[in-house]
């Protein structure tokens, strides 16, 4: 990879719940304010690890251990991290249920690298062993979360909370997805090199920068041929100012 990327923090994708739909998430979505959780159940046997989705990320707030309260876990990224709707920002991760045999090993200000198990699923607070995951951009803000209209706590960070397929992409090589509860996820970009390319598809946007947040400029029809001399994830920049994304595009000599 040569950017960033956030990718799905499971090897094992069975969600059981997603955010939508009549079930115990449905308040989260519908109050004011709002998150949108999914229940990851991982293998149907053992107990499985999260492990940490992007290059590193800082133990923020741990609560609930050794008291009624249902055991949460806030990390925030230590760096901005490339999102699958092409924005980048800080992230936070809200992750509830480890038991307290997990959480006693964690502390505040821990810092966790790519791909290192953080915790196991547990059952704190609930019937079956699993994560219940929520997520944001932007940084943790206040306790990490406030009861909304609905009864419900929901994630509180910089830049709101956002649905999961809007942020994770899915590594291949990590994640083996069993359900997504209909959730459409990206798969993580390829990694792109400086040279020329040609568009791939009928009409492609142009770009002030690198990223769909970024006001469009302009379209190249297909056939387009481009010189990318700067790369950033799966953008690329033919001019100052000018960015396009590379996955719909192709190489050429």
């Amino acid at each position: 990879m040569t950017d960033n990327y956030l990718i799905y923090p499971c090897k094992i994708m069975r969600i059981t719940q997603s955010y939508s739909g009549k079930t115990s998430h449905k308040p989260h979505t519908v109050g004011s304010l709002k998150d949108y959780p999914i229940d990851e159940g991982c293998a149907d046997m053992g107990r499985c690890y999260i492990y940490c989705p992007c290059d590193k990320m800082k133990v923020k707030r741990i609560y609930g251990v050794g008291t009624k309260g249902t055991n949460t876990l806030w990390l925030e990224s230590t760096d901005k991290v490339s999102f699958a709707d092409g924005t980048r920002d800080f992230f936070t991760m809200l992750i509830t249920h480890p038991d307290d045999s997990d959480l006693a090993k964690i502390k505040v200000g821990d810092i966790y690298a790519r791909y290192e198990p953080i915790c196991r699923e547990g059952k704190d607070g609930a019937s079956a062993y699993h994560f219940h995951i929520s997520c944001g951009k932007g940084k943790m803000t206040g306790n990490g979360w406030v009861k909304n209209t609905k009864g419900k706590w929901v994630l509180t960070t910089s830049n709101g909370a956002f649905r999961p397929q809007q942020l994770f992409y899915i590594d291949p090589d990590f994640t083996k997805v069993i359900s997504s509860a209909s959730l459409k996820f990206k798969p993580l970009p390829e990694s792109y090199t400086a040279g020329y390319y040609k568009v791939n598809t009928a009409v492609l946007n142009v770009r002030s920068g690198a990223g769909t947040g970024y006001k469009k400029t302009g379209t190249l029809l297909k056939g387009k041929k481009l010189s990318i001399t700067q790369i950033k994830g799966n953008w690329g920049s033919f001019a100052k100012n000018k960015w396009v994304c590379l996955d719909y595009c192709e190489a050429v000599k």
